[in-house]
């Protein structure tokens, strides 16, 4: 739950425009319904970079506090390392 997710961590793997787009506005409701969700991390995980996953996962929810990632390369060796 997005409501939910301050101090929490979101994962986009490999979507360029669908999970971005839907974040990015479920983010803004949660903000406008009141709910602080300001320290948050987020990370895209991808083979090429974009610019929606950058700007709508990385860069804007970000923007009030919290940190946020790039990460390229392939999946099968990238996702397993953020357990490491």
């Amino acid at each position: 739950v997005i409501a939910d997710l301050e101090g929490g961590v979101f994962i986009n793997l490999g979507s360029a425009v669908i999970m971005p787009e839907v974040f990015l506005k479920a983010l803004t409701i949660a903000r406008n319904l009141g709910h602080r969700v300001k320290d948050i991390t987020t990370v895209t995980l991808d083979f090429i970079r974009q610019y929606r996953p950058m700007v709508n996962v990385v860069h804007r929810p970000t923007l009030e506090g919290g940190r946020g990632f790039y990460l390229t390369g392939h999946h099968e060796i990238m996702f397993p390392l953020l357990a490491a």
